[in-house]
C-alpha cells in the first residue's frame, strides 16, 4: 500500500513539474521584433503595398512562435520601405515564411521576399528577389519552445534585413532617393555636374592662347632685330678702332673667315 502511494506521489509531483514548464513558456513574453533602428530605404515611388502570399503550412511551427516569420517581415517592410516619390509605386510580396522541426533538437527556417518597383504607367520596370535559410540547434532544450522559436525567428530577420538591402541597392539603386526625395542617381548630384558645363562658355578662352602666342612673336623679332647691336661690342680684327654702326655692321658680315687675313711683315718675308 506505501509503495503505490509513493509511486502516484511521484507521478503526481513529475507531471505538475511538467505542467509548471509548460505555462511558464506559455506566459513568458517576448517584445516585439522592431527595425525602426536600422536605416529606412527610400524609394522613388508614391506608394508602397505589403502583400502576404506565403502558403500555409500545416506542419508549421510559425503559429507557434511569439512573432510568426510573416508578421516579422511586415514589419520589417513598414519600418524601413519609404515611398518617397511623388508617382509609381512598389509591392513588397512575401512568398515563403516558416518554421519547421528538422530532427530531435533543430529547428529550421525560410523567408524568401520579392520587391516590385512600377512607373507611373503601372509598368513592370525591376525587382529584387531575396531569400534566407535558417537553423537552430537547440541542443538539450526543446527545439519547439517559444523561446526558442523567437530565437530563430529574430535571426532570420537580421539575415533578411542584410540579404533585402544588399539586392536593393544592387538591383534598384536607380530606384533609390535620399529622405527629401532626391534620387541617389541620375539625380541632385548629377544636377550639379549639369550645371558645371556653365564654366565651359568660360573655359571658351582658345583665344587667349591665340593671343599669348602673338607675344612670343613679338618678343622673337625684337630678339633679333637687337642681335646685331651686340656684335659691335667686341673687338674688330680689321678696324680695332671702330667706326660707325653701318660700317661695324658692313664688316661684320662680310669679313673674311678667321685665319686667311696674312700680316704684310709676314708677306714681305715670305718674298724675299
Amino acid at each position: 500500500m506505501r509503495v503505490r502511494y509513493w509511486t502516484g506521489l511521484s507521478a503526481l509531483v513529475l507531471s505538475l513539474g511538467v505542467a509548471a514548464c509548460s505555462d511558464g513558456d506559455a506566459d513568458q513574453t517576448f517584445p516585439p521584433l522592431d527595425y525602426s533602428y536600422l536605416s529606412q530605404i527610400h524609394l522613388n515611388v508614391a506608394s508602397i503595398d505589403v502583400q502576404d502570399e506565403a502558403p500555409a503550412a500545416p506542419d508549421s511551427l510559425s503559429a507557434k512562435a511569439p512573432v510568426a516569420p510573416d508578421q516579422a517581415l511586415k514589419a520589417m517592410a513598414n519600418q524601413r520601405l519609404v515611398a518617397s516619390g511623388t508617382s509609381g509605386k512598389a509591392d513588397f510580396i512575401i512568398k515563403q515564411a516558416y518554421l519547421n522541426r528538422a530532427g530531435d533538437n533543430v529547428v529550421t527556417g525560410a523567408m524568401d521576399v520579392q520587391l516590385n518597383v512600377a512607373d507611373a504607367g503601372n509598368q513592370h520596370t525591376g525587382f529584387v528577389h531575396a531569400r534566407i535559410t535558417h537553423k537552430l540547434d537547440a541542443g538539450d532544450r526543446d527545439p519547439t519552445s517559444r523561446k526558442e522559436l523567437y530565437t530563430l525567428t529574430s535571426q532570420m530577420m537580421q539575415d533578411m534585413n542584410v540579404e533585402l538591402e544588399f539586392q536593393i541597392r544592387k538591383k534598384l539603386l536607380s530606384w533609390m532617393t535620399d529622405a527629401a526625395g532626391t534620387p541617389l542617381v541620375n539625380g541632385g548630384i548629377q544636377q550639379q555636374t549639369l550645371g558645371a558645363p556653365g564654366t565651359e562658355p568660360v573655359a571658351t578662352a582658345p583665344t587667349t592662347p591665340a593671343l599669348s602666342t602673338e607675344t612670343p612673336t613679338g618678343s622673337a623679332t625684337s630678339e633679333k632685330a637687337a642681335a646685331p647691336a651686340v656684335a659691335p661690342s667686341a673687338p674688330d680684327a680689321i678696324f680695332p678702332t671702330g667706326s660707325d654702326t653701318e660700317a661695324a655692321t658692313t664688316a661684320t658680315q662680310h669679313s673674311p673667315q678667321p685665319g686667311t687675313l696674312k700680316l704684310p711683315s709676314t708677306d714681305s718675308t715670305e718674298t724675299h
